[in-house]
């Protein structure tokens, strides 16, 4: 079986590199495919039999151009399964579809009501055409499915495989703490409050500055970490001694493990990756009730659920751990026990090989 993942923007993310190895140790030989100008993953070498590929599209001008490459593609190496990941790669690969009948096309949707709040009423209508074109439907929640059907008014049959992690590599880590906030130059006093999410539109970074200017004040030896692409200038405007950018970082175990407290601001998420991981790492942490996230968090027990857009109560929370570190302690405690129990990297490809094989007898008619 050769299955490719395909996805608009860097395959460097432990979530690939965790599918990679998975399927691989299975027999599966993978590829992934990258829509615009890349490089391979750095973790490429380490894994036997996966493949890297960019389509090389730098803007949407380029993208007609990358149906047809993909297209070739898919054929000359008799790619069984593309997975699709986040909104072009996705609509690209539908096209593409048409001149690769033999490829079974199947979406993962990442995203609940992001297209809807950032995009054009071309991309909304786009969004559903591809998720009702493609052969097979995935996405990352129960939250997510159940968002697709009511708001989309998506009918056909939708799989669901949640998010794993080799949390092996999260494990909370003294030394890369002390290095971290040491490169940082934080010091073993201070509060770190972080996040980690590119600086898109919807994913909540005014909240949680306009939250932390009042934090600091009740906390004096409070900073804010905030990593992720993508600056805004109305978010640089807020630079200080007590905000850190740091910045793209490929370094996120790390950095998490330089935290004393993870805060998920985002308005609008479909599972959000990165809330996983901070409770791996043994973090306590607040976030915003959307999503998938009352599917990992049991409010008050293993973190804290908010209402998205609340300044007010990231300021509120916030404050109540740091005054209160038994309960924040309990709580990270609780939180890292029940993420290593539901969201395993073996869980999540076991999941995905299940549905591989029966698309594929499905395909074959067996």
């Amino acid at each position: 079986m050769h299955v490719c993942h395909f996805c608009d923007t860097s395959l460097e993310g432990d979530y690939f590199r965790n599918i990679a190895l998975g399927l691989t140790k299975r027999g599966v030989r993978v590829s992934l495919v990258e829509l615009g100008p890349g490089s391979p993953p750095k973790w490429l070498p380490e894994i036997e039999n996966v493949s890297y590929v960019s389509l090389e599209a730098s803007g949407k001008l380029s993208y007609p151009f990358a149906v047809g490459r993909l297209a070739r593609y898919l054929k000359d190496e008799s790619v069984d399964i593309l997975q699709t990941h986040l909104f072009y790669s996705g609509l690209i690969a539908v096209l593409a579809k048409r001149r690769a009948p033999d490829t079974i096309v199947a979406m993962m949707r990442h995203h609940t009501s992001v297209v809807r709040m950032m995009g054009s009423r071309f991309h909304i209508a786009a969004d559903k055409w591809m998720a009702e074109k493609a052969d097979r439907l995935m996405t990352v929640s129960k939250a997510a499915r159940d968002y697709m059907r009511d708001v989309d008014g998506i009918r056909r049959e939708i799989d669901m495989v949640y998010l794993g992690f080799d949390f092996d590599r999260l494990a909370p880590n003294a030394e890369a703490r002390a290095r971290i906030r040491s490169e940082l130059g934080i010091r073993d006093d201070e509060f770190i409050i972080g996040y980690v999410g590119n600086f898109a539109t919807g994913k909540g970074h005014r909240q949680l500055i306009d939250a932390f200017e009042k934090i600091v004040k009740d906390v004096p030896n409070a900073r804010l970490f905030l990593a992720g692409r993508d600056m805004r200038p109305d978010i640089a405007a807020y630079a200080s001694d007590k905000i850190i950018f740091a910045g793209w970082r490929d370094d996120i175990p790390a950095c998490l493990n330089a935290m004393d407290l993870f805060v998920q601001p985002s308005l609008s998420e479909a599972f959000s990756q990165v809330l996983i991981e901070a409770m791996g790492a043994g973090l306590p942490v607040i976030a915003t009730d959307v999503g998938g996230a009352r599917e990992v968090i049991e409010n008050g027990v293993n973190g804290i659920l908010i209402d998205p857009d609340d300044s007010e109560a990231i300021y509120r929370k916030a404050v109540w751990l740091y005054n209160d570190p038994e309960s924040r302690n309990e709580m990270a405690r609780k939180g890292m026990r029940s993420v290593h129990e539901r969201f395993t990297a073996e869980q999540m490809i076991e999941h995905q090989m299940s549905l591989y094989k029966t698309w594929m007898k499905e395909k074959h008619g067996a």
